[in-house]
């Protein structure tokens, strides 16, 4: 008998603790009362019970006034409260598309601009975090903050008179910031396993893709780094490129006169540069292209050039990082 009560208390408070909550609502009820007939008084009704947080309320005329009003232009307006409310749930990849969809279906419309700003930074907020019990953000995948920064990027493009611009260009530098210290990352991953052929690869990319950051100081930095990968692999052609490259696109870079040093060594002993390996590897017809180069990576850990960013991201990954 005791047992039976237990069971019907817990029940009861079950039911009860359903009763009060906001999320206890039927979606599929029809809307009723002055808000059926008014595209309107859905629309304010529904953006009311977002701002109470009454998510599934607000759905239910959200969703009523996009279906059922489908040339108001309230409409339109749902569509976008919709997403918005699902950003503001975290959701954040759903709010995305959503803001894609508003975009493409309505490219003319006052909010447009808005809407594909929000894109960039609904990407944004899937950026990889940086718990103390897990690898830094920057050894993780990046694939978030890419389709932030592309998304960014083709906003400010499309809307450059938006007041979003301001706004967007900050988050833009934030992103660009981000990937530049992965590629770093990966650089020095390579770096480390004496991996120098994606060593410079990734160095290069550097220089080319973020090298204004810091003022030019990641571009000097980069081919400086490159220019010993390549000499590492006695690659005495690439390395007097990095090292051209260095002195001309940064002259005040404290890399420079070592630079100047080493360029000189190079035009002084051009005959100390092996050139036996490239002619071993040279294709057989004389008009196909040489290769970049002939050295073999390390077989212990078969380096990657570019990782496929899909890839989960190891926390002491095995392999190449993405």
């Amino acid at each position: 008998m005791t047992s039976n009560r237990t069971i019907a208390a817990v029940v009861l408070a079950a039911c009860a603790a359903c009763a009060g909550s906001k999320d206890n609502v039927d979606i599929t009820k029809p809307v009723t009362g002055a808000e059926a007939s008014n595209a309107e008084k859905a629309y304010r009704r529904g953006l009311s019970e977002m701002k109470d947080k009454n998510y599934l309320e607000a759905v239910r005329y959200l969703e009523w006034v996009r279906n059922n009003f489908p040339y108001s232009q309230y409409a339109a307006l749902s569509e976008l409260a919709l997403a918005d409310m699902s950003f503001d749930r975290g959701e954040s990849g759903t709010a995305a598309t959503q803001y894609q969809d508003f975009v493409k279906s309505h490219p003319s419309h006052p909010k447009a601009d808005y809407a594909s700003y929000r894109v960039g930074v609904a990407y944004y907020e899937d950026k990889p975090s940086d718990f103390w019990l897990l690898p830094p953000s920057n050894e993780k995948d990046q694939t978030p903050i890419r389709k932030a920064l592309d998304a960014l990027q083709r906003f400010v493009l499309s809307y450059p008179k938006s007041e979003w611009v301001p706004k967007a260009r900050d988050l833009i530098a934030e992103c660009r910031d981000r990937l530049a210290k992965h590629e770093r990352y990966v650089a020095d991953f390579y770096w480390k396993r004496k991996a120098w052929k994606g060593a410079a690869g990734r160095l290069m990319a550097l220089a080319d893709t973020y090298g204004d950051l810091e003022n030019g100081k990641v571009r000097s930095d980069a081919l400086w780094r490159a220019s010993e990968a390549y000499r590492n692999l006695k690659d005495a052609a690439d390395e007097r490129k990095a090292l051209q490259r260095l002195v001309e696109e940064a002259p005040g870079s404290e890399h420079v006169r070592d630079a100047q040093a080493r360029l000189r060594q190079l035009a002084e002993a051009p005959q100390t540069v092996p050139a036996q390996p490239k002619s071993e590897a040279a294709p057989a017809h004389p008009s196909a292209p040489a290769p970049i180069s002939t050295v073999p990576e390390p077989t212990s850990t078969p380096p990657r050039p570019s990782p496929t960013p899909t890839e989960a991201q190891p926390a002491k990954p095995a392999g190449p990082p993405r």
